[in-house]
C-alpha cells in the first residue's frame, strides 16, 4: 500500500524534518495540493514551495491541481519539479485538450473526481492517465469528514480498470485515518493520501499503520 503524505497539514516551519520523518516511515510519495481561490475557497502553495520540495526529497510528487486554468500553469509545475500532474474533471477547461497537451509532451498525469461528479464520466480519460484520485470530500480544507459513498466510486473504477488491464492506479483523499483508510484498501484503493491524520498524529506511527492496511 502507497502512503502519499498530503503536505497541506504539515508544520511549514519543520518541512525538511517532516519530509525526512516521512521517507524514513515509509512514505512512497508526497500530495501536494495546490489552490487557487478560485476552483477552491482555499489558497495554499505555488511552484516556489514544489520546487523548495523537490530539493528535499526523490519521491514522487503529485501536485493535485485545484485551479481554474492548469492550462496556462502546469508547465510551472513541471519546471518545479512536479512528477504527475493530478487534474480535475469538474475544471472549466476542455479536459481532454489538456491531457493531449500532457501526451504531446511526454507529462505524467492524472484524474480527479469530485464526491458529485458520476464516476463513469471519467472512463474514457483513465487509458493513459496514471492516476485517478477519488475525493473523498469535498476539495479545499484538510481535516473533513469522509464521505463513504466515495468507496463505491472505488469499487467501480477497480473493476473496471481491472476488466479493461489498465496500469491506472486508484488514489483516495480526504478524511483518511486508520479506519477509512482499511475501507479503501478493501474497496480497491492502490494510494492513500493522508494530511491531518499523519501530520497531527505522529508521522512515523501513522504511516506505518496505514501501510499495514
Amino acid at each position: 500500500m502507497e502512503i502519499s503524505p498530503s503536505i497541506i497539514s504539515s508544520n511549514l516551519l519543520e518541512l525538511g524534518t517532516q519530509i525526512k520523518e516521512c521517507q524514513d516511515a515509509g512514505a512512497g510519495s508526497f500530495h501536494l495540493d495546490i489552490m487557487d481561490g478560485h476552483f477552491v475557497d482555499n489558497i495554499t502553495m505555488g511552484p516556489d514551495l514544489v520546487a523548495a520540495i523537490r530539493k528535499g526529497t526523490n519521491l514522487r510528487l503529485d501536485c493535485h491541481l485545484m485551479i481554474e486554468r492548469p492550462d496556462r500553469y502546469y508547465k510551472s509545475f513541471i519546471n518545479a519539479g512536479a512528477d504527475v500532474l493530478l487534474i480535475h474533471y469538474e475544471t472549466p477547461i476542455e479536459v481532454i485538450n489538456l491531457i493531449k497537451k500532457f501526451q504531446d509532451e511526454n507529462i505524467r498525469y492524472g484524474i480527479v473526481i469530485n464526491p458529485d461528479t458520476d464516476v463513469k464520466k471519467i472512463y474514457k480519460l483513465i487509458p493513459g492517465s496514471e492516476i485517478v484520485l477519488v475525493m473523498s470530500v469535498f476539495p479545499g480544507f484538510s481535516g473533513q469528514k469522509f464521505i463513504e459513498k466515495s468507496l463505491e466510486k472505488v469499487k467501480a473504477l477497480r473493476e473496471f480498470i481491472d476488466e479493461n488491464n489498465y496500469s491506472t492506479r486508484i488514489e483516495i483523499d480526504g478524511g483518511i485515518n486508520n479506519e477509512t483508510g482499511k475501507l479503501a484498501v478493501e474497496a480497491g484503493a492502490d494510494i492513500l493520501v493522508s494530511a491531518s491524520y499523519i501530520f497531527k498524529n505522529g508521522i512515523n506511527e501513522s504511516i506505518k499503520k496505514l501501510k499495514s492496511l
